[in-house]
């Protein structure tokens, strides 16, 4: 059994939706020191984690988001905006690129994200 299906066992819940966002809040908490530009991570009611990841070059910021866009369907999603936008309060995140999650179960869907996530970070 490994690490995530363990924590995933422990949640107190048949939901996997559920499980998942629980999980997600956990890891959020966790990684939120990390995050630098906190007040532009994206957010939303099918958005489960965000997370700050390098840029793809130095005048952007990015994020990775881990949103659910059907029942079945959970998508990895980059975002980025550039540091000049930064001054600008109405300024939105731009979204760059989507890797569909081909997968249901909540530790397949997490394993996919922290591999996009590692793969962004050059890791």
């Amino acid at each position: 059994m490994t690490i995530l299906q363990k924590i995933l066992s422990e949640i107190e819940s048949e939901d996997d939706t559920e499980k998942m966002r629980q999980l997600c809040d956990e890891i959020h908490k966790e990684e939120l020191p990390n995050v630098e530009h906190s007040t532009y991570l994206p957010s939303g009611p099918n958005t489960f984690l965000s997370l700050e990841v390098p840029g793809r070059n130095a005048k952007e910021i990015a994020f990775l988001a881990l949103e659910r866009e059907s029942a079945d369907l959970y998508l990895a999603v980059l975002y980025t905006l550039s540091h000049a936008q930064l001054r600008n309060p109405d300024a939105g995140l731009k979204k760059q690129k989507v890797w569909e999650i081909e997968d249901n179960r909540p530790e397949k869907i997490l394993t996919s994200y922290a591999k996009t996530y590692k793969y962004l970070r050059g890791e």
